[in-house]
């Protein structure tokens, strides 16, 4: 599993995090997560030829995740199944094509995860770790990319291990461990790190382990660094609300 993380983080570090693109994808980055999609698609697409084309994919099924899924009262299942499949390559026959279709399988597990569509999310898990074990082994990551590597190890770890049986070994120990890479993670010093992390906490501890004193903190940040994001404002009053 570590193996394609550090593969997906070698593209994105290698040509996103690096100067000038970082600032342009931080502005993106701002715009999406302050809900202003139309101008951060344009944003996006304006500049496709500057940006990594797997960042490129990241950013776009994120957008669109934000825009059809999560961020929003009035979903449209139907536009985000089809921009995974728009996004998704049908038969990668290089190392590019595979890590964003890793991207888009990380997407359509937490989509089916939210939508409880579990049967669908334990054969997507399948499908995602074949596609692990197909990967060559890559070299280390270089250390300003260690966190990121860190934060999605962790992701894949908790989820990994929240699909496996009750009775699994080690399943409580493991979830509880990428917690806590989590956690200190939330210290990052990068913009883009830290509202990843918070999100990824804050809906992890409310709606997956069931625990809103936890969670509420890292809804404060994000309601305080994207004002404008109407969700995590629901998601703040909502832990507000089971709190009283």
């Amino acid at each position: 599993m570590q193996k394609i993380i550090i593969l997906l983080f070698l593209f994105l570090g290698s040509q996103c995090f690096a100067s000038p693109q970082d600032s342009l994808i931080e502005r993106i980055f701002s715009e999406m997560y302050n809900q202003h999609y139309s101008r951060a698609e344009e944003m996006l697409h304006a500049n496709k030829n500057n940006i990594d084309s797997v960042f490129f994919a990241v950013l776009s099924i994120d957008m669109s995740y934000w825009k059809n899924v999560t961020g929003t009262n009035t979903p449209d299942f139907p536009a985000f199944e089809n921009d995974l499949r728009q996004l998704s390559p049908t038969n990668p026959t290089s190392s590019t094509q595979e890590a964003i279709l890793l991207v888009n399988l990380s997407y359509q597990l937490r989509y089916e995860l939210k939508r409880f569509k579990l049967i669908k999310a334990i054969s997507t898990r399948q499908e995602t770790k074949a596609l692990f074990t197909s990967l060559k082994t890559n070299e280390e990551l270089p250390p300003e990319q260690q966190e990121l590597y860190l934060l999605y190890s962790a992701l894949f770890q908790y989820f990994d291990n929240y699909l496996k049986p009750f009775f699994s070994s080690n399943k409580k120990e493991n979830c509880s461990e990428a917690l806590t890479t989590m956690t200190h993670l939330f210290q990052s010093e990068s913009r883009i790190t830290k509202t990843l992390v918070a999100y990824f906490l804050g809906k992890t501890w409310l709606n997956y382990e069931n625990n809103p004193t936890n969670a509420i903190a890292y809804f404060q940040w994000l309601h305080k660094n994207f004002p404008e994001n109407i969700k995590f404002e629901e998601l703040l009053d909502e832990c507000n609300k089971q709190l009283k």
